[in-house]
């Protein structure tokens, strides 16, 4: 008759939670890109479902913890600034004329901010490798899909499916943190085969903007793996002061946009410039959630009006979202860039990607965009807690109370 170690007693509730974690991670890691490629919600309905999952897991094995962390993150600074800025977000709502619509845009920032809040707080202490290795072998699977996809439509000169475009940007933003946790366990060939075929697909993507925005993250990743603290205090200046100085973009750009040939981005900064000139108060309170797109549909706004978040941030919430937004990007980038090793690098460059995406008017504010960012955000949190720890506290002998020893290896993983 088998006999279990006194040590280590069968725990059904701890086994469930292992599975159920396993099946979130797999959820947001392996199954959402893969999914993105084939329909537009997939991130919609695979974000909440893989953090529903992570919560039940944590409630099961430690419900105090579970509440004690949420607090914890909730009553930051950052948490409470945050929170502050979609308070900002809902009350505009009583001044926007399109109170319907932005009703709707208002209850997808707060169920993917609250989404975050929930994941992170229900990530365990100790995240196993097995679950970790899904995000590189989730974002180069549906990477290599992606390409088939896009070589079969090329032969038989057929345009790209716009549902197969989006999962091409899920794919790219989701590759930054499984090349962190392939560079952190020393994995150089497989995450040199994860970049070329992720740099291969953003190319296909360089009229629409992909392909920069991913070099400006190729570019942070090196800054940063260079020179940690000061490129990505460097990074997180540049981003935030983008947004607080976005009002002064178009007068200083408009001179020189207008000097090139065909320019397609001058009428843009002309009417960008006319409305911050003609409704100086509006940059105090902006004109509420969803004027700009709702103003373009209808006519309000010319067509021409840019759609980039930097404009949108300032029209929308005025000086007092601009603030808040850029308070917390500036300290989710410095919080990424103190993370340990390749992390600091792959988050600064997730989050500068997200950024140069958002600000050359992809996705701003989408559903299936903001959760698609908060998959990533909970997947480096989860990485960052699957590194290896840097010593072992001392054990007794079995036979020796009184004598100690470290274990060997020095490291766990």
């Amino acid at each position: 008759m088998p006999r279990h170690h006194a040590q280590h007693p069968l725990d059904p509730a701890a086994d469930a939670a292992l599975l159920l974690r396993r099946i979130a991670f797999g959820t947001l890691a392996l199954l959402l890109p893969i999914a993105s490629l084939v329909s537009r919600r997939a991130a919609v309905v695979l974000a909440p479902i893989g953090v529903v999952l992570l919560v039940i897991a944590m409630l099961i094995e430690d419900p105090r913890d579970f509440v004690s962390r949420l607090k914890r993150s909730v009553f930051s600074l950052p948490g409470l600034i945050l929170i502050g800025l979609v308070a900002w977000a809902l009350l505009s709502l009583v001044w926007s004329p399109y109170t319907l619509s932005a009703t709707e845009k208002a209850s997808n920032i707060v169920l993917a901010v609250a989404l975050g809040f929930l994941g992170h707080a229900a990530l365990p202490e100790r995240m196993r490798a097995s679950n970790l290795n899904l995000a590189p072998l989730g974002a180069g699977t549906a990477a290599a899909f992606a390409l088939a996809l896009i070589v079969t439509t090329a032969l038989r000169h057929q345009d790209t499916d716009a549902g197969v475009e989006r999962g091409i940007s899920v794919i790219l933003i989701m590759a930054w943190p499984a090349l962190a946790w392939l560079l952190s366990r020393e994995r150089g060939l497989s995450a040199l085969g994860l970049a070329l075929i992720v740099g291969l697909l953003s190319l296909t993507r360089f009229e629409d903007g992909e392909a920069v925005a991913m070099i400006c993250g190729a570019v942070a990743f090196g800054a940063v793996s260079a020179s940690r603290e000061r490129a990505a205090a460097m990074v997180a200046a540049v981003l935030a002061g983008l947004i607080l100085l976005a009002p002064i973009l178009p007068f200083l750009m408009i001179p020189i946009v207008s000097r090139l040939p065909e320019s397609t981005l001058a009428p843009a900064l002309a009417v960008w410039a006319d409305v911050i000139s003609s409704a100086p108060i509006q940059l105090v309170t902006g004109h509420g959630l969803d004027t700009v797109l709702r103003g373009r549909l209808i006519g309000a706004l010319p067509p021409s009006t840019p759609t980039t978040l930097l404009f949108e941030t300032w029209y929308e919430l005025g000086l007092v979202g601009a603030a808040a937004a850029a308070f917390c990007l500036f300290v989710a980038v410095r919080a990424a860039g103190r993370m340990p090793g390749a992390l600091a690098a792959g988050g600064v460059a997730a989050f500068t990607t997200a950024f140069a995406l958002a600000a050359l008017g992809f996705a701003t504010l989408q559903p299936w965009w903001l959760m698609t960012l908060t998959s990533v955000v909970l997947m480096f949190g989860a990485i960052a807690r699957g590194q290896y720890r840097t010593d072992r506290p001392v054990a007794p002998l079995l036979n020796s109370p009184s004598t100690t020893r470290p274990k060997a290896g020095g490291t766990t993983p």
